[in-house]
């Protein structure tokens, strides 16, 4: 969808207006001070930026109707923790109402005793430099004192919702893709998932193996319980596997009660069967960590995601 631009003049959207400012991706913040009586104060912020190197300053800005306006307004001291891609549940907490956010945190005292966040990107802890009239909000700017950098990927935020950093294809240097490229055919999509495909089936074969459970046969549980009772020229095209292997995986699920006969054209998965697969699946899951180990948690959910939609777009074609 592409907004209208606003006539010059016009009364400003301030809805769409949070929409488009929402197009540019940004970073999350901690930002954290002491209250009069020395009691810790946080919130999430997003509005973090820098302006000077010489002398270091960056700058935030602070909504007027926030609760902890006062502390932040009149605070010498605050810092900020730069939050690093797994600190999601850290930037909700923070962006809350409400006094109890650092019950749980095992926060540190900095400069001046500041809360500082564990784990982050980074700290960067400052003295007030100067503070300006931001229309909604007060913008203060704050001299780095101190700062550390931790070698950890960020969290950014971006469309209304949480991101991670990642490469982009593009910038890769010519020894990296040099390094990468062991194939002739490694700029194509799917021989790499089919290569890729192998390599972590490899594990998950092992693992089927020691549960007395075929891949086939996984594939028939899985589908069965996430679609229920399903014809087999269904179940057959969905587990893109061939008749003799679909008629014996089929064969031994029936053997051993994990899957019944429903209608008498329908299969459907037992009890027993969804047990089966529920062990199958943490067995496969403790697997894939190790298979995965390249991998970091949010490249690791990205690769799902993409997955998924491209899944979701053939078989939505196929029905």
């Amino acid at each position: 969808m592409v907004s209208e631009p606003a006539r010059a003049g016009a009364p400003i959207d301030t809805r769409e207006l949070r929409r488009t400012l929402g197009q540019f991706a940004t970073g999350v913040t901690i930002v954290t001070c002491l209250s009069e009586d020395g009691g810790p104060v946080g919130m999430t912020a997003n509005s973090f930026a820098s302006v000077s190197l010489e002398p270091p300053l960056v700058l935030w800005s602070l909504d007027r109707r926030a609760r902890s306006f006062p502390h932040f307004a009149h605070a010498r001291h605050f810092a900020f923790s730069v939050l690093a891609q797994d600190q999601v549940d850290l930037s909700n907490r923070f962006a809350q109402p409400g006094t109890e956010k650092f019950a749980t945190v095992d926060w540190r005292p900095g400069l001046a005793g500041v809360p500082l966040i564990p784990d982050p990107c980074a700290h960067f802890e400052c003295v007030q430099h100067a503070t300006f009239d931001g229309g909604d909000h007060l913008i203060i700017v704050g001299r780095v004192d101190r700062f550390v950098r931790y070698d950890r990927r960020a969290l950014v935020f971006a469309h209304g919702r949480y991101g991670a950093v990642a490469p982009h294809p593009g910038t890769a240097g010519d020894a990296e893709r040099a390094a990468d490229r062991r194939h002739p055919y490694d700029d194509f999509l799917v021989p790499l998932l089919f290569r890729a495909y192998n390599h972590v089936f490899r594990g998950f074969q092992e693992t089927l193996a020691a549960e007395e459970a075929t891949g086939p046969q996984m594939r028939i549980l899985a589908i069965l319980s996430a679609a229920g009772p399903t014809d087999e020229e269904t179940l057959l095209t969905r587990t893109m596997l061939s008749q003799s292997s679909y008629a014996e995986a089929r064969q031994a699920l029936l053997a051993n009660r994990f899957v019944r006969r429903e209608g008498g054209e329908l299969l459907a998965i037992t009890d027993r069967g969804d047990a089966k697969l529920g062990d199958l699946l943490d067995r496969a899951a403790e697997r894939e960590r190790d298979s995965t180990r390249a991998l970091d948690g949010a490249e690791a959910e990205l690769l799902r995601l993409l997955l998924r939609k491209l899944v979701r777009h053939h078989e939505d074609g196929e029905d």
